[in-house]
């Protein structure tokens, strides 16, 4: 699949999904006041990827499709490595100067760190290790927006 642009992040969202605020099922979260600016934000930095004066610093080819895909499912292997992903994220975070605090890249880091560090995880039974590297092509090869929630927005 590589990258998604943010029209079709957008379109992604709308998929039925059940999600209650309020008492109250929200049908449609690009649309729903409580939610449609942070849907947009999103968006703009998707879009940000196919930026061509960016491109090369948001992405990176796949190690099994050859698409572009978001430099934050990288798997370290070199300082180099980790200075472009950190400079990936600074992009992200200047343009919303730093108050989108549930961008993409945090949850896609945080799985990429697990996946490389699998056989940690699977020493006693190799399942574990295997699902998480399947989980996570999984997440890279479809450009999975992820988040935690801590509390209601």
């Amino acid at each position: 699949m590589g990258v998604r642009t943010g029209k079709e992040l957008l379109e992604s969202l709308r998929d039925d999904r059940q999600l209650f605020i309020d008492g109250e099922r929200v049908r449609d979260v690009t649309v729903d006041p409580r939610f449609a600016e942070a849907t947009r934000s999103l968006a703009a930095l998707y879009d940000m990827q196919h930026d061509t004066a960016l491109t090369e610093r948001m992405t990176f080819r796949s190690p099994t499709s050859g698409e572009r895909i978001g430099l934050s499912f990288i798997e370290p292997h070199s300082i180099d490595d980790l200075i472009r992903r950190r400079d990936m994220v600074k992009i992200w975070m200047d343009a919303s100067c730093g108050m989108f605090g549930r961008s993409p890249d945090f949850m896609n880091i945080f799985v990429t760190a697990f996946a490389s560090a699998a056989d940690e995880f699977g020493h006693k039974d190799k399942r574990f290790a295997e699902n998480l590297r399947d989980y996570h092509a999984y997440i890279r090869e479809n450009d999975i927006c992820m988040t935690h929630t801590l509390v209601n927005p």
